[in-house]
């Protein structure tokens, strides 16, 4: 019995805890959204025809008008704030800017997927290494359009409208490396190859995964899902848990309790039979 009740009362502070969290969580999720919608307006304002090309060189603007002066300051600084790992998102890089390729393409693919388009990460394989460098692609009508938001690169053709990435892989050293600026890592060639979500990232846990989606949905279809493009929200999805998980220990609580609260209730039914009958 007293075994059930410090249980119960470990739930009771779980679930308070859980509460506390999943409205701080919330409270983050709702300010980066505003954050995001007030940017993205600015970029959609700046492109009145709603011309993909217009608003991927603009959100690629804004990414580094933001990211830029943050990575200056804080890039290689150490963070040990529970923040910085439980409530990660592409925001985070708002906040503190440690990131490099990867916080850009984060940052770049929040800010259009709330102008209306789609994105995938491009996890680029070197000689020999995978991730070495993360860009991005574009969806639209079928089309994976390349961009490299770290570099500030939307990769066009000789007509100057975007790009596919098999195109760009394929024309690499004839004509794409020519629109890289000074300072580009030249070996981030597309020439080994690329991923959309790295598989092997989390060991066994991943590799199962990968698997399981695979006999699901398809070698194909699995290959070409980028995980983290759901990632960038991950506030969302951190409230949800966080709700779910409260009402759970919530709910269990009450369980170890009934006892105690069948009590409590014969308590209160009986002193109310008990004042109607002295009246």
């Amino acid at each position: 019995m007293l075994l059930r009740k410090i249980a119960g009362f470990g739930f009771i502070f779980l679930s308070g805890f859980l509460l506390m969290f999943t409205i701080l969580s919330y409270s983050d999720w709702k300010y980066e959204d505003e954050l995001v919608k007030h940017l993205s307006e600015e970029v959609v304002s700046r492109c009145p025809t709603n011309d993909l090309q217009c608003i991927a060189d603009t959100a690629i603007y804004y990414t580094h008008l933001m990211q830029d002066p943050m990575k200056d300051i804080f890039s290689g600084k150490n963070f040990s704030s529970p923040k910085t790992i439980l409530t990660h998102s592409s925001f985070s890089n708002f906040y503190f800017g440690k990131g490099a390729c990867g916080a850009y393409a984060s940052f770049f693919s929040r800010l259009i997927a709330q102008s209306g388009y789609r994105s995938k990460f491009v996890i680029m394989n070197g000689q020999g290494r995978e991730g070495m460098h993360i860009s991005t692609v574009l969806e639209k009508d079928d089309k994976l359009l390349l961009v490299d938001p770290f570099y500030g690169i939307v990769y066009r053709d000789t007509n100057n409208n975007m790009v596919d990435i098999d195109t760009v892989s394929k024309y690499w050293h004839s004509y794409y490396a020519k629109q890289t600026p000074v300072g580009y890592t030249k070996i981030y060639d597309y020439q080994y190859g690329w991923k959309y979500t790295n598989w092997g990232k989390l060991g066994f846990v991943s590799k199962v995964i990968y698997k399981a989606t695979s006999f699901f949905v398809g070698k194909e279809k699995t290959e070409k899902f980028s995980l983290r493009y759901y990632m960038i929200r991950l506030n969302h999805a951190i409230v949800l848990i966080g709700a779910g998980s409260f009402v759970l220990s919530l709910l269990i609580a009450f369980r170890l309790f009934r006892p105690e609260i069948r009590s409590l209730r014969e308590y209160f039914r009986n002193r109310k039979n008990y004042k109607y009958s002295g009246s």
